[in-house]
């Protein structure tokens, strides 16, 4: 009787799932329960009766604990689907939000990099410079809450490539010099002598994560330094370097509670440092999940009033170092004699295309959509397209891959893809459909100009659609 008493609760354990596999589990176990007694059990009629009873109970318990298991996954099951469906409308959500926000966006900072580059009287200039950082900003707090939504719903990849740790920490300490000297802050970076140079890895991870230590650094710090230290530790497996990136500088300093919620999204070490300095505290919660996702870590060493130091530990595979001999010298800057068709539907991005490249020397047409672009590609030659992706009357991809297949003159012809879409982060899926690069929106005028250069270095120069001799 208790083994069987045992079948039947490891079936309503395990079968509830399904009433057809319940009964079959269970019920032979059941019935067996209740026959049992009365046909072997020796007993008299009242202690049948009080068997078959306190059976009963167990096979009443074992029903009704089957039903609520069921009814708790179903409501789990119904909980979950409906946090995966939350989870997919606030991906949407999120996507159409960095469509639309980045679009306009794209005209602010277009035309202030245009304007940079014009005349300007050292007042007009400060002014472009404060227009520029302050559109950054923007885009740096857009940045933050899409790749935090990106690492939550699993969708953000990392890329391995070969890269040079010494020439990355450099150009990060470059990109924030300005912003230090206007603190009177020194920033230096220095190598240890056993580091190793050439690693593979995601290198625009790692220089996401420096870039948002330094950034911190500097926005705390108003006095003294930051130094930005490339060293290597021990005990890294064969094959790779165990890489330690320290940002040490000399500002607030962190009390002890304050560090053990620093890593936490949307927090700061202090209600009033949101109001004092900005900022979503997003940064260091995106740096601790990409440093985990590229299997390292981010610790962080600090005293109230002495500053602070947070440390990147990461294990990356060595790479050998690039053959300088075979290194391609660097193209002309210029891009005169280029025809470029720019196909967008927004005037004002046209307009910002145009004035980048037209200061450049190359000569611009613009079509509203894909089918225009196609027109005038079959009436004209040009040496490259800038393809918007999302275009009314036919889109990017509809149109490039009419150009691939002859129908609009030389199926090679170089076109590079524009798009807001950066929470697909879809960009290899774009170069398999056939674009030769991808730039995201808003347009960054000297990643435009490298991505333009690039392919003219690896395609024979046309002007004017024909081939130079």
């Amino acid at each position: 009787m208790i083994t069987l008493a045992g079948f039947m609760i490891h079936a309503q354990g395990f079968a509830f799932r399904s009433r057809a596999v319940l009964l079959l589990n269970g019920g032979s176990s059941a019935l067996n329960l209740i026959l049992l007694p009365l046909a072997f059990g020796g007993f008299d009629p009242v202690q049948q009766v009080m068997a078959v009873g306190a059976i009963a109970l167990v096979v009443f318990y074992a029903a009704v604990s089957a039903k609520m298991s069921r009814d708790t996954t179903e409501a789990l099951d119904a909980a979950r689907r409906e946090a995966e469906a939350a989870s997919q409308a606030k991906s949407a959500f999120l996507a159409m939000m960095s469509h639309e926000l980045r679009t306009p966006m794209n005209g602010v900072l277009g035309m202030a990099h245009a304007l940079k580059s014009s005349r300007l009287t050292g007042r007009q200039a400060e002014q472009v410079g404060m227009l520029i950082r302050s559109g950054d900003g923007l885009m740096a707090i857009l940045n933050d809450i899409l790749d935090i939504s990106k690492i939550e719903s699993g969708r953000l990849e990392l890329e391995t490539a070969p890269f040079d740790l010494v020439e990355l920490g450099e150009r990060v300490c470059d990109l924030w010099a300005d912003a230090a000297g206007a603190k009177g802050l020194a920033l230096s970076f220095v190598v240890d002598p056993m580091a190793p140079r050439h690693v593979t890895g995601d290198a625009s991870r790692v220089r996401q994560i420096l870039l948002n230590l330094v950034s911190n650094a500097l926005k705390f710090t108003d006095a003294g330094e930051v130094r930005v230290t490339l060293a290597a530790l021990p005990d890294a497996r064969p094959g790779a370097a165990r890489i330690a990136f320290s940002v040490t500088d000399t500002g607030l300093g962190i009390s002890p509670d304050q560090q053990a919620r620093l890593f936490d999204a949307f927090v700061q070490a202090e209600a009033s440092t949101a109001r004092r300095f900005g900022g979503t505290g997003l940064g260091l919660a995106i740096c601790r999940q990409l440093a985990g996702l590229m299997g390292g870590e981010i610790t962080v060493d600090s005293t109230p009033g002495q500053g602070s130091t947070f440390r990147l530990l990461i294990d990356l595979p060595l790479a050998a170092a690039p053959d300088a001999e075979t290194a391609e010298p660097a193209p002309d800057a210029g891009l005169e004699g280029l025809r470029i068709l720019v196909a967008e539907d927004n005037p004002i991005n046209q307009a910002v295309a145009r004035a980048i490249l037209e200061t450049l020397g190359a000569r611009i047409d613009t079509a509203e959509n894909g089918a225009l672009a196609l027109e005038r590609l079959s009436e004209g030659a040009y040496d490259l397209v800038l393809m918007d992706v999302h275009m009314p009357v036919m889109d990017g991809m509809e149109a490039l891959g009419r150009i691939r297949a002859g129908e609009a003159g030389d199926p090679t012809l170089p076109v590079i893809a524009l798009t807001a879409d950066a929470m697909s982060g879809q960009d290899l899926k774009f170069m398999a459909r056939g674009f030769d690069a991808v730039q995201p929106k808003p347009i960054q005028p000297a990643e435009l100009i490298a991505a333009i250069l690039d392919l003219r270095a690896a395609q024979p120069r046309r002007v004017g659609g024909e081939h130079a001799a």
